[in-house]
Formats: C-alpha cells, sequence, structure tokens
C-alpha cells in the first residue's frame, strides 16, 4: 500500500511469483475483450478521476441507508441523492431539512469539514520524485466497503447492475470506474483496497444478492489492475490467485485479517488514519492535465470543483507530497464544489437574473449563471463554458465560443461566463439519448440536445443583466480612446476613395459610423426586493385579467413581457419554487407547449420567450395562456395572448434596419448592399490590466471583439471593436528606427492592420462555413478537428503580417515599374 510506483509496484508483485505468471490474473468484468468498454470511456484524466469520486460518495449513501434500516433498492429508499442527503445527513447532523433542502452549499464550514472525513483525496509520490514525474492519485472512503468475495461484481466489474435499481445515486451505467484506467502510468496499474463495514454484513437492509463468504467476508481483501497485451486487442485484468489453479483465470482476490488499516491520510501526511473498514483506490502516475499541487490553481481540487458543482458531499482533500510542501502549512482542504466556492465571492460580476428557466419538450432545466470579473475566470474554469449537470455533477459541456456566436452576442464577455444547466428532472431514457455514458460530452446530432442548446441560446441572447454587462464594459473600453477615431476615419475614407481595389473589396458597404456616439448603458437601478410569493403576474403595463393582442412574425421568437413584484430565484430555488406552463390554445381546448424560455425574472420584470408553431401561417389567430401557480399560498396566474402571425420581415443582405431607442443618435455613414461597419480601435499598454485579456504576448498584434446585436437569428448588427498591441514587437521596432514621427508610424500601422482585420471579417461573412464560429465542438483535449473561430483567425494572421507590414508601406511605394528587372515580369501577363 506504501509504493508509490509503477516500478515499486511492479517489484513487490515480481519478488511474490505473481506479474509474469498469467494464470493468476483474471479478466477486468471477466471479459477478455473488456478494453473496448473499458478504454472507450472519458477522454479526460479529470472526468475520469471524477467518477471515482461520485462512486465513493454513492458508497457512503448507501452505507448510511443500510446501517438507519432502508433497503437501499426497497420502497422506502430515498427517491433522489438530495433526498437521500437531507433524511440521511443533515436530519443526523441537527440541520434543518427544509433551510438546505439536501444541498451542501448551505451548510456550516464545519458540518462541512466533519461530512468531509468519510472521504479524502490525496496526492503522493516517490521519494526524489521530480515535477516532471506524474502524481499517484488516491480516494479513499467510508462508504459501505465490500467483501473479498465482492470484488468481481463491484471493484472491477463491467455491466452490472447492482447500482441500477437504487434511486438516490449517481453510479448507473456499473463500469467501475474503469475509465480512469488509461490515464494511470504504462502498465496501467490501480490498488483496490476494501473490507466491508462489519455491521453491513448480515444486515437486513442489506442487498439479498449480495456475494458473501463466512471463511472471509470479515477480512481485508485486495487486488491490483493491469493492462497486458491480447492476441487481439489489449485487456485489463487484477490480481486473483486463490484457486487460480483450478484454471479459466476465475481466481479470487487476496485478502488478510486486521481490525484496522490506515487508509486516509491525516494532514500532509498518508496512511495515517487508521479506519476498520472502507476502501482505497490508488492509481499510480495518473496523467492529471497539471502535476502541480492539486490544491493550487489548475489543479485537481479546481477541476473536481468544476465538474461537481453541487456534489452530494463533500470530499476532504490533501497534499502530501513532501516536494510541494516544505515550508508550507498544512496542505488539507474541503471540496464543496464550485456553487459552494462561489458563494460571496469578489471574483463575480452582480448579474441579474442569475438562474433562469427554460422547457425542452415538456422537462423544466434550470440555467445558472456566472459572470466573472475580468481575469479572474481562469481560477474556476478552462475552455468550458456551458457544463450540464445531473443531480451535481457534470455530464457534458459545450466549449466557451458558444457566447460568441452571432444567436448569442456575447462574445465581449465569452472569456468571463459559466453556465450551468441543470438536467437532474430528465427521465433515464432521455439522459441515455442526450449525454454519453462517459459524462463529458453530448451524444452528436441528438434532436433532444439540439433544442436544449438552442433554448440557451436565446436564454442568454435576452438576458437583460448580461447585455447590460457587455455594454458597460464597452464603454468602460472606449472610455478615453473615442477622440483618436476621427483621423482613421478621414484617412479610411481618403484610401477607399483612391483604390479602386480596396473600394471593389468592401463594396459601398464599410459604413463609418460616427465615434462620439456612446454606448448605451443602462442607468444604476435601485435594489429590488422581490417577494417571496407573487401577488400579481400580469402583462407589462395591462390590469389583471386583460388578453393581449399583439403581432408575431413567421421566423421570429415570440417575446412576451410581464410584471411581477416576486423575487428572481422564484422558479429555480430549492424550496416552494413557483410553477409556470404554456399552452396553446384551441378551439376544442389546450395543448400544452413543451418548448419555450422564461419567464425570466428580472427585478419586477418577466420575459417569455417561445417559437411559433411550424404550421403558423400568415393570417392565422393564435391564442396562448401562461399559468403560473404558487404550492404554497394557492394562488394562480392566468394570462392571454392573442396572436396574429404577420410574414417575415426580410432585411436586405447585410444591413439591418436597428431599432430607433430613446434619446440615442442615428449613425452616419455610407449605405450598401453589404459591408462591415468601422469599428472602434483602442490601443493598449501592457501596463494596462485588460491587455492580458487580448493578448498573450508581444507579437501578438490585434484582436478583435464583436459586441453584435441582433432582433433574431440572420439578422445581426455587428459592433466591433478592434484591440492594438502598441507593445507589440515589430511596432515598437518601427519606432525606434523608422525616421517618421512616432504619431505617423502608429497611425501608418493602425490603418495597415484595421484594413487587413476588415478583410478577413469581411471574407468571414461572406463565407462562413469556413469558420468555427459555432462553437459546437466538445473539448476533448485536443483541437485538431476544432474549426478556427474568425477571432481565432484575425488574431493569427495580424500576428503573421505585423512585422512585414510597415516596410511593405515605406518601400514598395517607391519601387517605380522601371525598377524592376524584365525577368521579374517572365511568366506574368503583361
Amino acid at each position: 500500500m506504501h509504493a508509490e510506483s509503477e516500478a515499486e509496484v511492479i517489484g513487490l508483485l515480481q519478488a511474490a511469483g505473481y506479474w509474469d505468471d498469467p494464470t493468476v490474473w483474471r479478466y477486468y468484468g471477466d471479459n477478455e475483450l473488456n478494453f473496448a468498454q473499458a478504454g472507450g470511456q472519458q477522454a479526460r484524466a479529470d472526468f475520469a478521476f471524477n467518477e471515482k469520486v461520485v462512486n465513493a460518495i454513492d458508497s457512503v449513501l448507501t452505507r448510511l441507508a443500510i446501517e438507519a434500516g432502508i433497503a437501499p433498492d426497497g420502497p422506502t429508499a430515498p427517491k433522489s441523492i438530495r433526498e437521500a442527503v437531507a433524511r440521511l445527513v443533515e436530519r443526523s447532523s441537527g440541520e434543518t431539512l427544509k433551510t438546505t433542502a439536501g444541498r451542501i452549499e448551505d451548510w456550516t464550514r464545519d458540518l462541512r469539514r466533519t461530512v468531509a472525513q468519510n472521504i479524502s483525496v490525496f496526492a503522493t509520490e516517490p521519494s526524489g520524485w521530480t515535477s516532471r514525474q506524474r502524481p499517484t492519485i488516491s480516494i479513499a472512503d467510508l462508504g459501505e466497503g465490500h467483501t473479498p468475495a465482492a470484488f468481481p461484481k463491484t471493484f472491477v466489474s463491467l455491466g452490472q447492475h447492482n447500482k441500477v435499481s437504487i434511486p438516490f445515486v449517481q453510479g448507473k451505467f456499473n463500469q467501475g470506474g474503469s475509465g480512469a484506467l488509461r490515464f494511470c502510468g504504462t502498465e496501467k496499474l490501480q490498488l483496490v483496497v476494501s473490507r466491508r463495514k462489519p455491521a453491513l454484513i448480515a444486515a437486513p437492509a442489506a442487498p439479498q444478492t449480495y456475494p458473501n463468504d463466512p471463511a472471509s467476508d470479515g477480512d481485508w481483501g485486495f487486488t491490483v489492475v493491469r493492462r497486458e497485451g491480447g492476441a487481439r486487442m489489449p485487456a485489463y485484468s487484477y490480481l486473483a490467485p486463490l484457486g487460480s489453479d483450478l484454471g479459466e483465470r476465475k481466481g479470487g482476490v487476496l485478502h488478510f485479517a486486521a481490525d484496522s488499516m490506515p487508509l486516509f491520510p491525516e494532514g500532509s501526511n498518508p496512511y495515517a488514519r487508521e479506519v476498520e473498514w472502507g476502501t482505497l483506490i490508488k492509481l499510480y502516475e495518473y496523467k492529471l492535465p497539471n502535476s502541480g499541487p492539486i490544491l493550487r490553481r489548475n489543479g485537481l481540487l479546481m477541476r473536481l470543483d468544476l465538474l461537481l458543482p453541487d456534489p452530494a458531499l463533500p470530499v476532504r482533500m490533501h497534499e502530501c507530497r513532501d516536494r510541494l510542501n516544505r515550508g508550507a502549512s498544512e496542505q488539507t482542504t474541503t471540496m464543496a464544489g464550485l456553487f459552494t466556492r462561489l458563494q460571496n465571492s469578489d471574483n463575480l460580476e452582480p448579474v441579474s437574473p442569475s438562474s433562469v428557466p427554460i422547457n425542452v419538450d415538456g422537462r423544466e432545466l434550470a440555467m445558472k449563471i456566472f459572470a466573472f470579473k475580468p481575469d479572474k475566470s481562469g481560477t474556476y474554469r478552462e475552455s468550458e463554458g456551458v457544463v450540464f449537470t445531473v443531480n451535481g455533477q457534470a455530464h457534458a459541456f459545450i466549449k466557451a465560443n458558444i457566447f460568441a456566436r452571432k444567436s448569442v452576442g456575447l462574445q465581449r464577455l465569452a472569456s468571463d461566463l459559466l453556465i450551468y444547466v441543470d438536467c437532474s428532472s430528465l427521465s433515464t431514457t432521455e439522459l441515455a439519448d442526450a449525454f454519453m455514458s462517459s459524462r463529458d460530452r453530448l451524444v452528436d446530432d441528438n434532436p433532444f440536445a439540439k433544442e436544449i442548446e438552442k433554448r440557451i441560446e436565446a436564454a442568454l441572447h435576452d438576458h437583460e443583466g448580461l447585455r447590460e454587462l457587455k455594454a458597460r464594459r464597452a464603454a468602460a473600453d472606449l472610455e478615453g480612446q473615442l477622440a483618436d477615431n476621427k483621423p482613421l476615419e478621414d484617412v479610411l475614407k481618403r484610401v477607399l476613395k483612391t483604390s479602386p481595389a480596396l473600394a471593389r473589396l468592401f463594396g459601398q458597404g464599410l459604413r463609418l459610423h460616427n465615434p462620439m456616439v456612446p454606448t448605451r448603458v443602462q442607468p444604476i437601478k435601485a435594489v429590488y426586493k422581490g417577494k417571496p410569493h407573487p401577488t400579481f403576474f400580469r402583462f407589462q403595463g395591462k390590469a389583471e385579467g386583460v388578453i393581449l393582442r399583439r403581432e408575431a412574425f413567421v421566423g421570429h421568437r415570440v417575446r412576451i413581457r410581464f410584471e411581477t413584484d416576486v423575487e428572481n430565484e422564484y422558479f429555480t430555488r430549492r424550496v416552494d419554487r413557483g410553477e409556470r406552463r404554456l399552452f396553446r390554445l384551441r378551439a376544442d381546448g389546450r395543448d400544452e407547449v413543451a418548448n419555450f424560455t422564461g419567464p425570466t425574472l428580472n427585478d419586477g420584470a418577466a420575459t417569455l420567450t417561445f417559437d411559433l408553431p411550424a404550421e403558423a401561417e400568415v393570417g392565422d389567430v393564435l391564442g396562448f395562456e401562461l399559468e403560473v401557480s404558487d404550492p404554497v399560498m394557492g394562488s394562480r396566474f392566468v394570462n392571454c395572448a392573442e396572436l396574429v402571425v404577420r410574414p417575415a420581415a426580410v432585411p436586405t443582405p447585410g444591413t439591418r434596419t436597428p431599432r430607433r431607442q430613446p434619446g440615442k443618435t442615428e449613425r452616419s455613414g455610407i449605405d450598401g448592399p453589404s459591408g462591415i461597419e468601422l469599428p472602434a480601435v483602442i490601443w493598449l499598454t501592457q501596463e494596462e490590466p485588460n491587455w492580458q485579456e487580448h493578448f498573450a504576448g508581444h507579437d501578438d498584434c490585434l484582436d478583435v471583439i464583436d459586441d453584435a446585436d441582433s432582433d433574431e437569428p440572420g439578422n445581426v448588427k455587428h459592433d466591433y471593436k478592434f484591440y492594438l498591441n502598441e507593445d507589440n514587437r515589430a511596432l515598437r521596432f518601427e519606432l525606434s528606427s523608422n525616421k517618421l514621427a512616432a504619431a505617423a508610424v502608429k497611425k501608418q500601422f493602425e490603418i495597415a492592420v484595421t484594413l487587413v482585420a476588415l478583410a478577413i471579417l469581411y471574407d468571414s461573412e461572406r463565407n462562413p462555413l469556413a469558420t468555427g464560429d459555432r462553437g459546437d465542438a466538445v473539448d476533448d483535449g485536443s483541437a485538431a478537428d476544432t474549426p478556427e473561430t474568425t477571432r481565432e483567425r484575425v488574431r493569427r494572421a495580424t500576428r503573421a503580417i505585423a512585422p512585414v507590414l510597415l516596410p511593405l508601406i515605406n518601400n514598395l511605394a517607391d519601387l517605380g515599374q522601371f525598377e524592376l528587372d524584365e525577368s521579374d515580369l517572365v511568366g506574368h501577363a503583361a
């Protein structure tokens, strides 16, 4: 158990005569072809280890149920994980059930730390190990534990049914957490040590089918899993020498008697806490993305926080590598999930509402929104944008460039947003259809998953708090920069007039806007204090009971505004939440609408969004009814609307007539059939706080943010902001060597780079399929097949061309046609 490397383990097994004897190794899952199933699971080490943590939590809850006399698969068993925590943990700890509703983010810090003693994750390594070598990651739990006879049906099983009938556990796919094996060292070694809690062996509530052997049930069992070469493909096997002389590779695991074993760490000391039962699993030389301290930024703690944002139980984490603990205080902490970690965090922007209800195929889902302050999101997420969870565990995610999609329009906030979508209401069939069993990605081309994505896009696009935050950020960047844009506008006008090639490239569509028009920013509102239960819920500006009559347009989402006095989390809070249903009214009754977003509550206002029926035709009059019910107060609010279907408004390609906003000046410019509006250009030096948001180094030249606005998909008004790197290496060299004044050199550079970037944007508009702006790809650790977004394309191209821009401008213009040698023109048309 104290061996910390594969080499040490192999040496011990060779000394015992086991390593080179295939007859003492039993196939994982009793299947020689197990690698196809066990090796085809998670694509990332953090996702795979997360399954080990989930299994430990399941085991602790199952043990508590059996101890309480509740059969885990019986009729009195908790029907959900939250109910299990509320009944089995919170009440036994004296907490109030209604206050916490089975969620640990509402527990006291002391209670979280006490309960976390049931599960520990810790990192170790051999003496003399360096930062280039992978640590061994272990997890110990005080769950039910298992007898030696039960190992083949539990720890080293594939496809068994031992947890399918238990409603309050996460592990349903019965693959024994085998996905982590592929991320262990060269030989894929894993140690398993376990003893069943003695009181559970003959407990009446224990499963009747549990494997028992009176001769060994009270012992500690242990085995080692490895990968071995097979005739057709590799296979996983585990050490099972007892009875192996009978053949067929069906032996039993080794076991021994002991009153207790030091499975758990204490502080930074591994194997220091003795326990009388429990399980230890060691993953040797585990290939985490970052082999540094597991409690620091980008370490295992951060990844588990992200992947288990709302875990059923907290976990204690320990950094036990001496090399990383020298001179440091005790390296331990409690992992309670990202929701707990972000409570009252100073790293978050105050965005309201923080949650949005959405309905997909009749299922109610809830979006939880986190907007980080600039440069703060890297502590909590990497490329993840939208994370789908079930009972607090991540099941799939979409990359953060979803926020830059035209249908969302939040590119400016793309690096600072993290959205969780709670899918706990989905049935097992719907979960299987939408998510891979590896719990790290969506199923490709699944209509249900695509409808969820569509609803998310609509909710983000219409989110007033995020749009106000985007406007504030843009206004802050533009402050102090606007006066410098007038020369750029004047010069570009002259360039376009004198250059037929550029004029032909951009057409008449380069619209030169007035840079002095301020970005519209909503005024700061008074703090809103909503009521826990509504006393009214009606159409905005209408009396209760009044039927709303208005137009709706083919191909456009329907948005209806309401007013109320209830708090913003009314439809998404954990306890006593409100209920809402949308119906389409017919002459002979009403049909429930399965897909809609909202009503999204925001400080007394509410927005409901849905699509017109596919069969709707121009001239139809459609009736809809929103019903809001309060299960506590017994109140019910019904609002009916009549929508007259009108033809779709077809914009001229490339242009859009924006809705007039009170007090906002119309932008002037050159009208045309297509084109791009001249962007605001913002210079940044490395000393400025937002420099790192846009540039990775001194070779980077330009970054582009599109604060696009759209009424509907396909009707987009771009609002580009160009960020120029004043510390660009090529520019600094030209400033030090060019004879022109520094201001003139910078203006030349600015105009040249701006034109290059505009050309790329123009090309991307004309050829949208050549870019990855949809952001659909799942981050599986490989970017090889991920399309390049327009923003990435601009960054790469301007970085590459920056060193030659000014030399081209300064030298080619002086090259007369008679200075060319005739040989230079050979092969070219005159």
